[in-house]
């Protein structure tokens, strides 16, 4: 998702930079599209939150990060994007990817929001379960 953000801006973390290929698509399999939320998420959980090592800090530490990485807060995107969710997900809360499908929704983004319901977290990556032909066609959907 951050990528596909990169595409309108013509840069990359300010570095000039012009991408081969255009992305014209993009699909979320049970992203963490809201990393200040996320970081929440893991600080009300008591544990070691793994956005704050990836962004160096929290949120309070390194604010400029999170605006630079978050997905949410890269929108909008102007281009396709399908969000594919499990409901069963404990590990990235679907509730990120609904408040992400609203938040693009009101910017005028073509998305789509999928939930896929008894679908946890890795099963959306799995193709050998259930929810790996939803995925598949999903995919081929974007054009």
């Amino acid at each position: 998702m951050w990528l596909a953000s990169q595409t309108e801006k013509g840069q990359m973390s300010g570095i000039e930079n012009t991408l081969q290929i255009p992305i014209r698509g993009v699909i979320s399999l049970a992203g963490v599209l809201d990393l200040r939320r996320m970081w929440k998420t893991h600080e009300g959980k008591g544990m070691s939150s793994p956005v704050a090592t990836f962004l160096g800090g929290t949120p309070q530490e390194v604010s400029e990060r999170y605006s630079l990485a978050s997905p949410i807060e890269l929108l909008p995107l102007n281009i396709e994007q399908i969000l594919i969710h499990g409901e069963l997900d404990r590990h990235v809360p679907v509730e990120l990817s609904v408040a992400y499908y609203q938040r693009a929704i009101e910017l005028g983004d073509k998305v789509r929001l999928v939930l896929l319901p008894e679908v946890e977290h890795f099963m959306v990556i799995d193709p050998s379960s259930s929810a790996w032909e939803s995925v598949v066609n999903l995919l081929e959907s974007l054009k």
